[in-house]
């Protein structure tokens, strides 16, 4: 078969758009297109900017899941400057190749759920978040096991990160260590808060990501609290995505306890993250690193993480 070169592929595009297009969008103009489009976006921003403004609670935590999301985006890119400092001529270790792929995924993942809960896909916001906490769970407890870490980083072939997901995450392992780790550092005998704090976000995930009719009819039916210009299938920004936030939020403080002092002191099994004096001393990393410890401060102390939720169900005393 002859390969299309880049002519013919700009032809038939030209043919796309005459033939099939124009049709679609009625012999609308790119311009008026694309207007309309933008117009959409920046409604539907809009909407939740004025949600937040009038929901003290989604602003707070809207907020803070920026500042959670560029912290952990100063650390993977820390850690990417590490591995090109003059300084640093030896080998990665172990925990900064892990730290490196864990926060690259993570802040990449919480930088789309913001902007999906923004534009009003909750739902899909919802789905993703399943994926953020299994991450985090798993970064967990490669912080508190140089073992489980050393083989985490090794497991680049399918296979190997196949066995490593059945040993270490799948059935509620990592889970059930993170479960127990929270209770110890909490001082609790009893290991369910990880669990109760998480139960809505991961019903919910569940549903959705799976071929159910509920998560079908869910997204048809639309949030019962969205006022939906037309039906539940187009986006529409929901005060419930504070959920979303919260959820999140709450994981990423059970994290601050394995991680300690990092990027800069070691916490449990691992080294520093950052090896190199120049990240070690850096200001500015010092500064939003102090910003977001008092910001779980912040949140705790005005008991916007840890409460009754919507559901009823109370967290432990």
């Amino acid at each position: 078969m002859t390969k299309p070169t880049s002519g013919s592929r700009d032809d038939t595009k030209r043919e796309f758009e005459d033939a099939i297009l124009s049709a679609y969008y009625r012999g609308r103009a790119a311009s008026d297109r694309e207007s309309q489009e933008v117009d959409g976006l920046i409604r539907r921003r809009g909407q939740f900017e004025k949600l937040a403004g009038a929901d003290p609670e989604l602003f707070i935590l809207h907020r803070c899941a920026n500042i959670a999301a560029s912290w952990l985006s100063f650390i993977a890119a820390g850690i990417v400057e590490e591995f090109a400092d003059e300084e640093n001529e030896g080998q990665p270790l172990d925990e900064q190749v892990a730290g490196l792929a864990f926060f690259s995924r993570l802040a990449n993942d919480l930088w789309a759920i913001i902007e999906l809960v923004e534009i009003g896909f909750d739902l899909q916001a919802r789905a993703l978040t399943r994926g953020f906490l299994e991450h985090v769970d798993v970064l967990i407890c490669c912080t508190l096991d140089r073992e489980v870490t050393t083989e985490f980083v090794g497991a680049i072939e399918p296979d190997a990160a196949n066995q490593f997901w059945h040993r270490h995450v799948s059935k509620n392992k990592a889970k059930a260590k993170v479960s127990t780790f929270i209770a110890g550092e909490l001082g609790r005998q009893s290991i369910t808060i990880v669990d109760l704090l998480r139960e809505d976000a991961e019903l919910a995930a569940s549903e959705l990501l799976h071929p159910t009719v509920t998560a079908g009819l869910s997204t048809a039916f639309g949030h019962p609290d969205g006022e939906y210009e037309s039906y539940g299938i187009f986006p529409l920004p929901l005060a419930a995505s504070v959920g979303v936030f919260r959820s999140i939020l709450i994981h990423l403080l059970w994290l601050s306890f394995a991680m300690g002092g990092q990027p800069r002191y070691a916490s449990w099994e691992w080294l520093p993250l950052f090896q190199t004096e120049r990240l070690k001393r850096n200001e500015e990393i010092e500064r939003f690193g102090s910003l977001y410890r008092r910001m779980f401060g912040f949140l705790l102390d005005h008991q916007l993480l840890m409460h009754p939720d919507d559901d009823g169900h109370q967290t432990e005393d």
